[in-house]
This record gives structure tokens, sequence and C-alpha cells, in this order.
């Protein structure tokens, strides 16, 4: 576990879920430090979400392109 004494912030599942389809959307022009922060969001949502749920999500972004 990180531990770290800078004030922080905690986002849920569902607050991963909702900033997951716009982060995808500009994942090739985050920097190297927001693509870090990206990728540990997206290995909670793959890790905590099921196969049809990760589609739904995905079609979700899909559908406002």
């Amino acid at each position: 576990m990180e531990l770290n004494e800078e004030a922080g912030i905690f986002l849920t599942l569902n607050d991963c879920t909702i900033l997951f389809p716009r982060l995808k959307d500009n994942e090739s022009t985050l920097s190297k430090e927001e693509r870090m922060i990206f990728l540990r969001m997206e290995k909670v949502i793959y890790g905590n979400l099921s196969i049809r749920e990760m589609e739904e999500l995905l079609e979700k972004r899909e559908g406002k392109k």
C-alpha cells in the first residue's frame, strides 16, 4: 500500500466508470503523469467489472463519438 502524506481524493468505482469514457477518448493526448493515473483507474475498472459491463461502458463511449 502506498502511503503519502499529501492531501488526496478517493474515487469510487462509479466515479472511475464515469470518467473512463472521456479519458479513453483522449488517451493519446494524455501526459505521462495523466496516463499513469488513467492506467491505475483502468486496472480497477477491468478488475471489478464483468465483460458485459465493460462492453456496455465501451458502447456508451462509442455512442458519443
